[in-house]
C-alpha cells in the first residue's frame, strides 16, 4: 500500500504534470539573499555550490558575479555585486539593479543558508540526472551497439553520482601538517599509512605496499611466472595472509583473465595456497591424507575470500571499469584488480595500428585505477630482445612500450636467467626488478620460484629453514631521472624490515 501511494504522489507531482525540471526558486533566492547579507556565508557556500546549480538564468548570473567579487577578496554586498554584473555585461540578464536589491531584502536573516544550499545542489543533481537520462534515451534510439550503449549509460549515471562537490585550492600549510602527522604516525607504527601489502616481504619493503590509483605493470617472457605472482598477490590479499594488522576486514579482489578460464585459475590458486604439487593434483595422484587436509583448508579459505573472476576473452578497459564500478557499488569496497593480460586486450576503439591501441589501453587503465582508487595489476609480455642479448629486461622491452612506460606508476620485471637450465642449482632463482617506481626507489628483490606449487616465495623462507637470516633486497644504485623516485636503496636485514 505505501508503495502504491508513493507512485501516485510521484504521478501527481506538479513538476511531473507540467514536465518542469526540478528546481526551487525560493531556495535560490534565499541562498543569494544570505550571501548578500552575511559575510560568513560565502566562505562555506562557494565550496559546495556551482554556478550551474542555479536553475534560473538571472540567479546564475548573480552568483557568478558574487564568485568574481569573492575571488577578488572583496566583500559581497549589493554595491559590489551590482558593479560586478555591470562590468561583466550581465546586469540585464540578472534582472537589473532593482532585482539584486530585491534579493538582498528577501529574508530577514541568514540562519538557514545551509538548508537552502542543500536544496539548490539537490535539485541541480536531479536535473543532471534527467539530462543524462535524455542522453541515454537518444543513444538508445540511435545506437546499433547495445553493449556500448550500456557502458555509456552506466558512465553517464556514475558521473552524476560522483559530482557531489567541487574541488578548491587548499592552503599548502594544511597539506604540510597532514604530511608531518603521517610521518609521526608511521614513526610510532611502521605499518601505518602503508599501502596494500602483497605478502612478499621484499616487495612490501621496497614498494611500501600497493596504493590506490597505482597502475602496476608486471612483465615477463612467457613461462616466467607473471600470472603466478599476480595470483599469489591476490591470494595473499584476499585470504588475509598479507595482512599483518590482524583486522577482520575482508579484501575485495577482482580478476580479469583473458588467457585462462576461471576453473584453471582456481586450481592453480588452491595448489599454491595448499602447497601441493600442481602436476600431481591435476593428474589425480594425490593420495596422502595430510595433503588433502591442506587442500580442504585452502578450499575453506578461498571460499570465504571475496575474489570475483571474469574470464571473458577480448575484454576492453571500459568493460573492466564498468564491471569494477558495479562490484564496488555492490560490495561497498574494492581493494585490488588484476588483469591478465595486456597483449590480449583491445581498446574497443578504431585505431590505425596496434601501438595506438596499446597506448589507449594503457591510458584508460591508468584512468580506471585513479577513478576506482585501487591498485590495478596489469600483466604484460616482454619482447625477445633481452633473451637474445642475454641481459636483464628493461622498459624498452615492453611490447609497444611507449605509453606503458609513461602511464605506469610501477613497472616490475620477472627475470629468471637460469630457468631453462635444468642442471643449474640456480634454475629457480628469480629477480623481481623494480624498473620504475613513481613514488619510491628502484631495486631488485630476490625470490624463489616453486614450479610444482606454481608460486613464488621470499628467499628468506629458505634461509630461515636453515637457521639463517638475510635481506631479500639487493643494494641498488642511486635512482632518479627515469620516472621513478630518487635516493639510495640500501640492503635491508630482517631486523630493519617492518614486514
Amino acid at each position: 500500500m505505501p508503495t502504491e501511494r508513493k507512485k501516485k504522489d510521484i504521478k501527481e507531482h506538479p513538476n511531473v504534470k507540467a514536465q518542469v525540471p526540478p528546481h526551487s526558486e525560493e531556495a535560490e533566492k534565499g541562498l543569494l539573499c544570505c550571501m548578500l547579507t552575511d559575510e560568513n556565508v560565502p566562505m562555506e557556500v562557494t565550496q559546495i555550490v556551482h554556478a550551474e546549480d542555479f536553475y534560473f538564468k538571472s540567479h546564475r548570473a548573480v552568483y557568478e558575479a558574487m564568485l568574481a567579487v569573492w575571488n577578488n577578496n572583496q566583500p559581497i554586498d549589493l554595491v559590489t555585486v551590482t558593479q560586478a554584473l555591470d562590468h561583466a555585461g550581465t546586469l540585464k540578464d540578472a534582472g537589473g539593479a532593482a532585482y539584486v536589491s530585491e534579493l538582498s531584502g528577501y529574508l530577514p536573516g541568514a540562519v538557514n543558508f545551509r538548508t537552502y544550499a542543500d536544496i539548490v545542489t539537490k535539485t541541480a543533481r536531479l536535473r543532471r540526472l534527467m539530462e543524462a537520462s535524455n542522453a541515454i534515451l537518444e543513444r538508445c534510439y540511435a545506437s546499433e551497439d547495445a553493449l556500448e550503449t550500456l557502458q555509456f549509460a552506466e558512465k553517464a549515471v556514475y558521473d552524476v553520482a560522483e559530482s557531489q562537490g567541487i574541488s578548491a585550492l587548499q592552503p599548502f600549510s594544511k597539506a604540510v601538517q597532514e604530511a608531518v602527522a603521517d610521518f609521526d604516525e608511521m614513526l610510532r607504527d611502521p605499518l601505518a599509512k602503508r599501502g596494500l601489502q602483497t605478502g612478499f616481504r621484499g616487495l612490501d619493503y621496497l614498494l611500501g605496499g600497493l596504493h590506490g590509483g597505482d597502475l602496476v605493470i608486471i612483465a615477463a617472457r612467457p613461462g616466467q611466472g607473471k600470472t603466478s605472482i599476480g595470483m599469489n598477490i591476490i591470494s595473499n590479499i584476499a585470504t588475509g595472509k598479507a595482512n599483518r594488522r590482524n583486522t577482520d576486514e575482508t579484501a575485495v579482489c577482482a580478476i580479469f583473465s583473458l588467457e585462462m578460464p576461471a576453473s584453471q585459475l582456481a586450481k592453480r590458486m588452491v595448489a599454491s595456497l595448499a602447497e601441493v604439487d600442481f602436476a600431481k593434483l591435476s593428474k589425480g595422484e594425490i593420495r596422502g591424507g595430510t595433503e588433502w587436509k591442506r587442500i580442504a583448508a585452502a578450499n575453506s579459505a578461498l571460499s570465504k575470500a571475496q575474489i570475483y573472476v571474469d574470464d571473458t576473452s577480448l575484454t576492453t578497459p571500459m568493460e573492466i571499469l564498468s564491471k569494477c564500478r558495479r562490484l564496488k557499488r555492490e560490495r561497498g569496497r574494492l581493494d585490488v584488480v588484476m588483469v591478465d593480460y595486456l597483449t590480449l586486450m583491445s581498446s574497443g576503439k578504431k585505431v590505425e595500428n596496434r601501438q595506438q591501441d596499446v597506448s589507449e589501453i594503457s591510458r584508460m587503465m591508468k584512468l580506471a585505477a585513479k577513478e576506482l582508487n585501487v591498485p590495478i595489476l596489469l600483466l604484460s609480455q616482454l619482447s625477445r630482445s633481452n633473451e637474445k642479448e642475454k641481459r636483464k629486461p628493461q622498459m624498452s622491452d615492453l611490447r609497444e612500450s611507449g605509453a606503458i612506460e609513461q602511464d605506469a606508476d610501477i613497472i616490475m620485471f620477472i627475470h629468471r636467467p637460469n630457468a631453462n637450465d635444468e642442471e643449474s642449482p640456480e634454475k629457480d632463482d628469480a629477480d623481481i626488478i623494480i624498473a620504475k617506481h613513481r613514488n619510491g626507489p628502484l631495486g631488485t628483490v630476490k625470490m624463489r620460484w616453486q614450479g610444482e606449487l606454481v608460486s613464488f616465495k621470499d628467499v628468506d623462507d629458505d634461509k630461515a629453514d636453515n637457521g639463517g637470516t638475510s635481506g631479500a633486497i639487493l643494494k641498488s644504485k642511486p635512482v632518479g631521472g627515469s620516472g621513478g623516485g630518487s635516493g639510495f636503496l640500501t640492503v635491508a636485514s630482517d631486523d630493519d624490515n617492518p614486514f
